[in-house]
């Protein structure tokens, strides 16, 4: 009897004891599961390893779809101009994700002198046999509120001079830098832009990057919100500045609540930098009228030609830091060789007041009053007297008909021309 006794006790021992050894191994079963869960995430990082992709500005935002193939990640300002602008990227990522190739989307990001956000994002594209990586960017000037393009990160002429003639679509992406402006080309390839050696093509506004308008950015008045709707006509102004009739002009266009076009002279400009960047403030476009007036349908030299637009360009430039859009040149006169070598729009008009030969308030009007339509682009002259108190009662006129008065950039915008 005492020796079953004993066989049993130890029987039920054994039984004891394996099912505490179950029971620690599933113990440390889930709690290794667990700190992996736990270590997965909060600290793994499934992202590819690149000490480039530095993350100084925006609130950093990741997703993951395995079964979709993509991994992004991306950040976030709170900021709508410039966060579309990186959901859009973020988007097309996905959006070429499937199951024969995987997207990984990573990111840099910086300030740059408390002025510009400077966003880079690196795409990688896996497929069974190969890898492809793809820059794109995202620049925002903060002061001015709104969004970079090439264009307006370099100034005209940057392509065929610091980019041996790519094209505009050759641009993959632009990082701006404290020294410099890296390009990213077709194929991979980069060009560094310096400030300091290239300053007379760098279009950034600001007191710490050497450019022909070292200064902080001039504030523009908001203009008054256009009715795509209703009928509209663009006053064009050439051959100013002139600081005995433009001034008066300004007061009159502010007074209606009114914007225009101003075709510039370069030599005019040059001695009225401070007329050119009022201009420019109170919400008017500035256009190029050439640099000295000179016919372009006589010229056989294409240097000649561009640097008749590009010395007043420069000049525009160094006195508002804006480059013009669009160019008028003198007497309208244009030649085969002129439509080679000037890749920008050349606007003339569909109105001409002959303000020059008449001198007559009377007259400017009666032929704006018998000839104006819907998108009219009116030519006039700021720099007589008689067309601008024309504008007394011209303006006026022109409202009283329904006509809203706009700039040659908006009959663009809303496609009347």
């Amino acid at each position: 009897m005492k020796k079953y006794s004993n066989s049993y006790h130890r029987t039920v021992n054994l039984k004891h004891v394996s099912l505490l050894i179950g029971l620690g191994i599933i113990s440390i079963v889930v709690i290794i599961g667990a700190v992996w869960f736990l270590y997965r995430t909060l600290f793994y990082d499934p992202f590819p390893e690149d000490a480039s992709m530095t993350k100084q500005a925006g609130n950093l935002t990741q997703e993951i779809d395995d079964e979709k193939g993509w991994m992004v990640r991306y950040p976030v300002f709170d900021d709508a101009a410039i966060d579309d602008s990186i959901s859009q990227i973020v988007d097309e990522s996905k959006e070429a994700a499937d199951a024969d190739q995987q997207v990984v989307l990573d990111y840099r990001s910086k300030v740059v002198y408390d002025h510009y956000i400077s966003v880079l994002f690196k795409e990688t594209v896996k497929s069974e046999d190969q890898e492809q990586i793809v820059y794109r960017s995202v620049n925002y000037d903060k002061k001015q509120k709104q969004l970079l393009k090439v264009d307006t990160i370099l100034r005209n002429q940057y392509s065929q001079d610091l980019l041996d003639g790519a094209a505009d679509n050759d641009v993959k992406a632009v990082e701006i830098n404290e020294q410099n402006v890296l390009i990213y080309l077709d194929g991979q390839q980069t060009k560094t832009i310096d400030y300091s050696k290239n300053k007379e093509y760098i279009a950034l506004t600001d007191p710490n990057i050497p450019s022909l308008y070292q200064k902080e950015p001039l504030t523009v008045e908001k203009t008054k919100e256009i009715d795509p709707d209703k009928p509209m006509v663009a006053l064009t102004f050439d051959d100013g500045p002139n600081p005995n009739t433009t001034p008066q002009l300004l007061d009159t266009l502010k007074k209606y609540n009114a914007h225009a076009t101003f075709f510039m002279l370069g030599t005019n400009v040059k001695y009225n930098p401070e007329l050119v960047a009022r201009v420019y403030q109170e919400g008017h476009e500035i256009g190029n009228h050439s640099w000295e007036h000179k016919d372009f349908a006589r010229m056989t030299d294409k240097d000649e030609i561009w640097a008749n637009y590009q010395k007043a360009d420069d000049a525009i430039f160094e006195a508002c830091g804006h480059d013009p859009t669009h160019v008028r040149p003198p007497y309208g006169s244009v030649s085969e060789l002129y439509n080679k070598v000037v890749n920008r729009d050349s606007i003339l008009w569909s109105i001409d007041t002959r303000d020059w030969e008449s001198h007559d308030p009377k007259a400017i009007q009666a032929i704006i009053e018998k000839y104006v339509n819907d998108g009219s682009v009116i030519l006039l002259h700021d720099i007589h007297i008689d067309s601008v108190e024309a504008m007394e009662t011209v303006i006026p006129m022109l409202q009283k008909k329904g006509y809203q008065l706009v700039t040659i950039d908006d009959l663009y915008r809303y496609g009347k021309i």
